[in-house]
């Protein structure tokens, strides 16, 4: 749910734990939010009602989000994607149940971590709670980044504040995380000891948060810089995206080990620079603020009729045939007709025509767990080569 946010909050912990100077330079600027963040917050307030529905608690604050953004961000596979959150988080309560029948499902509760951030406090999607274990669960409705539970701070800090609130009440021995995030098809779990979450609680989390409480620490540029409100002028980010090729001895030309070792690893954070820098000047710019050289123009774009009926009689009394000026109706996209139909649905009614060729090919770390691109395979494919 939209509220008030600590300066050290766990959604960001990615970045300020490697960044520790990132939240004091962040701290007062504007949060203007996006259409993702509107739709992420109704499909939120749809994945809460479901739950509390379940519960016979209160949806009054669902209610009045659901109201708000309804016209603008419903579609029918929100409701698909969030029907099937609902159906893995009662298998996981009625799971917990059979083995501790006093177990607790929290929805969108307020969790504690003040004893290892300073002033910290957040809101978990969903918490079960029983003997032996800890179930945190996050429902994640973007698709443009996929999240996994392993390692991830956001779910382990949520995990202390549900442990430190509940351990005196239940034997908790391990905390399990999941991500369930239905867009991408990811339902990531991941699982640790409350012995191993407390040592990185006292060994990385405290000592980084009151770093980065204090905005002690230097700048640290990575990828976590994704997201972070002051990317367009950071001079610690400017600077790892700038200076690689300037530090070689030949001013001219990288060699391909020089290329895969100092740039190939920077292209998605110099992307995320290059974003950030774009989209705030232009934003500054149409405010007011003039960049030497520089000026705004408008952009290109494309002729469209706006009277297309109009336009129309005009051709015909012009003599061309309705064919000529006609194209058949076409049918919407895959997205479009997902969302209008489910994608479920969809995917049953549309099975045997639906096909998903080979992507692009591209360059990713030696970690990707996809197989190598073959190119003279591809190249033979469909080939007898016994002939």
């Amino acid at each position: 749910m939209p509220g008030q946010h600590a300066l050290l909050s766990p959604s960001a912990a990615h970045r300020w734990l490697n960044c520790t100077a990132a939240p004091r330079l962040e701290a007062g600027q504007p949060d203007s939010g996006s259409d993702y963040a509107r739709e992420g917050t109704l499909a939120h307030a749809y994945c809460a009602k479901h739950l509390k529905t379940f519960l016979s608690q209160s949806t009054e604050a669902e209610d009045k989000e659901i109201a708000e953004y309804f016209d603008q961000y419903h579609t029918g596979e929100m409701d698909e994607y969030t029907d099937t959150y609902r159906t893995i988080m009662l298998e996981k309560f009625n799971a917990a149940r059979a083995h501790t029948p006093d177990a607790q499902l929290l929805v969108e509760t307020r969790l504690d971590f003040s004893e290892w951030i300073p002033e910290a406090f957040g809101t978990g999607d969903a918490v079960i709670i029983a003997d032996g274990i800890l179930d945190i669960i996050e429902f994640k409705y973007g698709k443009g980044v996929r999240v996994e539970a392993q390692d991830n701070p956001q779910m382990m800090i949520y995990a202390l504040g549900a442990y430190a609130a509940f351990s005196f009440e239940y034997n908790i021995q391990r905390v399990r995380m999941t991500i369930i995030q239905p867009r991408l098809d990811n339902l990531s779990v991941a699982e640790l000891s409350v012995e191993d979450l407390m040592l990185w609680a006292d060994q990385t989390l405290a000592p980084k948060a009151q770093l980065a409480y204090a905005g002690d620490g230097p700048q640290a540029p990575g990828e976590w810089c994704q997201f972070c409100k002051v990317k367009h002028c950071c001079k610690a980010l400017a600077k790892s995206c700038t200076e690689p090729a300037k530090a070689h001895p030949d001013p001219n030309l990288l060699t391909p080990e020089e290329m895969a070792r100092d740039i190939l690893p920077l292209l998605d954070t110099v992307a995320t620079w290059l974003k950030g820098v774009q989209d705030y000047t232009l934003n500054q710019a149409l405010a007011g603020i003039e960049y030497p050289g520089f000026k705004l123009v408008a952009g290109r774009s494309n002729r469209k009729i706006t009277d297309t009926e109009a336009a129309k009689k005009a051709l015909l009394d012009a003599g061309f045939a309705e064919d000529a000026i006609m194209k058949p109706q076409e049918m919407r996209g895959i997205t479009d007709l997902e969302k209008l139909v489910g994608k479920k649905r969809f995917g049953v009614i549309c099975k045997p025509w639906i096909v998903k060729p080979q992507g692009k090919p591209t360059l990713v770390p030696d970690s990707d767990e996809r197989p190598a691109y073959n190119p003279a395979a591809d190249d033979f494919a469909g080939i007898d080569t016994n002939e």
